[in-house]
């Protein structure tokens, strides 16, 4: 398991991960920014518009549509953008990806304002605390990366909520 980090910067938290990715540094770019290859690895159908300003929709379970923005993109490099912003309006996910001996190296960052969690604690969460929600993100990530990674070594990742669960405790033990 390769552990994300997660940090606090004032009212702001901030979830950090490192992947090596076992393609080169355009096959990577493709695999984050490619609707259907987002598809193959994520499973939700995704509508990209890769210009700053653009669309990012995607499908979920039970026809739920998240649209999101394209804040900027820089291919091969760098794509960054909003994140479910009808329920965190300041949340901004950042892909980075970079050449590497063996393939690329992705940094993966979510920054998710403290304002945003104790809305949805409120709201689409309710009964759920901040810390929870914070532990659920953390999760959440981790396993897409996890999903992402092996997709990329042309394997699939076998998943139940037993290890979601576990996978959720001990990001909670990570939470500054």
């Amino acid at each position: 398991m390769t552990d994300g980090i997660i940090e606090r910067d004032g009212e702001q938290v901030i979830f950090r991960y490192e992947r090596r990715l076992a393609r080169p540094l355009d096959a990577a770019w493709h695999a984050v920014t490619d609707p259907a290859e987002i598809e193959r690895w994520g499973g939700a159908r995704t509508e990209l518009d890769l210009r700053p300003g653009g669309q990012f929709v995607s499908h979920h379970q039970g026809g739920h549509r998240v649209e999101d923005r394209v804040l900027r993109a820089e291919p091969p490099h760098l794509f960054e953008h909003t994140y479910f912003k009808d329920v965190n309006p300041g949340a901004v996910v950042t892909w980075r990806l970079q050449k590497a001996d063996t393939g690329a190296l992705l940094t993966f960052t979510h920054r998710l304002p403290m304002d945003d969690v104790r809305a949805a604690a409120e709201g689409i969460a309710a009964g759920d605390d901040p810390r929870t929600i914070l532990a659920r993100n953390g999760a959440g990530w981790h396993h897409v990366l996890d999903m992402l990674g092996a997709y990329l070594r042309g394997q699939s990742l076998p998943w139940s909520p037993q290890e979601q669960q576990a996978l959720q405790r001990h990001y909670a033990t990570l939470i500054p």
